[in-house]
């Protein structure tokens, strides 16, 4: 059998790798990264090269977009399955190509067709054979889509499993050099890191932090992070000085300040207080706002229908500050945001979501 992943996101290939990495008997293939290729995924193309966020930062893609997707259609008629993640800028054009040139469309992990672009869902729904969803509402959402042919799944969210610490609690401390710190992700991709820095910066000139700040990053941004953040008591730890070091770091931390993004519900799966910010292009920004249609952007507060994780999109950097140091005082604040972190874990369908994923992918390739 021969299966072709599309993804654009790391932590897609996070989720991927590990309901893969025990399948036998599957050639793989796909956008792939380190991790894929060592469980023998062959490579089309990378991750690093479709990760991009809004307008103004996709433009200069397009073109290697476009050849990509041909070198891929051009793939389809030897592959048993197609299993689409996420990404839908990218993989909701090639999902249209891909119809009718592969025997079974599978699209894992569902895009965020319920906060904007509602019109994606009717698309999903009549191109692909199953959806597998890792967000609880997705399913009573999608019901609105039903038809013949066209299947929801819902087993659990894969960090429920996958986020926790791969260190020690007094390990971590030591590297920090001290009992309390506080864990900084400025984002996880390139056009993220250039516009957070220099904000973080603003906010710790405000803040004037009194713990160490340990930063998990990639190690091609090591250099930017430690040079932008330069003058603050800032460790800075890649994937070469401990495995999974924003896990490691937000896991132990007195409180994390984060970008919006997969890092804000891995925060809240390892129980790490936490504040929500992000920045983008002012054009982006603004026409977000015409078309977004959720209250909330941090994911733990969609689930849990309120706010437990404070908001600052495209704010000041004083108003951040003003809001970390409110916080970093009030310990019945922070003891509140972890009680409902517990509860968040249960609404995500709790333990041993990755091996029910790797069940219900299994079914699905081999059911005729």
């Amino acid at each position: 059998m021969k299966v072709f992943v599309s993804l654009g996101e790391r932590s897609a290939s996070n989720y991927v790798y590990n309901i893969f990495k025990d399948i036998k008997g599957i050639d793989l293939y796909g956008i792939t990264d380190e991790r894929l290729e060592s469980i023998g995924f062959k490579s089309v193309a990378r991750i690093e090269d479709l990760s991009v966020v809004g307008l103004i930062e996709a433009l200069p893609k397009v073109p290697y977009v476009y050849r990509l997707w041909k070198r891929i259609e051009e793939l389809l008629p030897e592959m048993d399955a197609l299993v689409l993640c996420d990404a839908p800028a990218f993989n909701l054009p090639l999902l249209k190509r891909a119809k009718g040139k592969v025997k079974k469309l599978i699209y894992f992990i569902s895009p965020q067709v319920w906060a904007w672009k509602e019109g994606r869902a009717k698309v999903i729904s009549e191109l692909v054979d199953h959806l597998i969803v890792i967000l609880p509402f997705e399913v009573e959402f999608y019901k609105r889509y039903a038809r013949e042919g066209f299947r929801v799944h819902f087993v659990g969210h894969p960090l429920v499993d996958l986020a926790k610490p791969t260190m020690g609690e007094e390990e971590v401390k030591r590297l920090a050099g001290s009992e309390r710190y506080m864990a900084l992700l400025p984002g996880s991709r390139w056009s993220e890191i250039k516009r957070h820095v220099p904000y973080l910066r603003s906010v710790l000139e405000c803040l004037r932090p009194n713990m160490p700040l340990l930063v998990p990053t990639f190690e091609s941004f090591k250099d930017y992070v430690q040079e932008g953040l330069k003058g603050f008591p800032v460790k800075v730890f890649t994937p070469r000085d401990m495995e999974s070091p924003s896990y490691n770091l937000m896991a132990y931390a007195h409180f994390t300040l984060l970008a919006s993004g997969t890092a804000e519900l891995e925060a809240s799966m390892l129980g790490s207080p936490h504040v929500v910010f992000y920045r983008v292009n002012p054009i982006t920004y603004l026409w977000g706002r015409l078309l977004v249609k959720v209250n909330y952007v941090a994911l733990t507060n969609l689930i849990l229908q309120r706010e437990v994780v404070p908001e600052f999109i495209q704010r000041s950097p004083e108003e951040l500050c003003i809001k970390v140091k409110s916080l970093l005082e009030d310990e019945k604040l922070r003891e509140s945001m972890r009680e409902d972190f517990k509860r968040l874990r249960e609404a995500l369908g709790g333990k041993g979501a990755i091996e029910r994923l790797r069940a219900l992918f299994l079914q699905i390739l081999y059911e005729f």
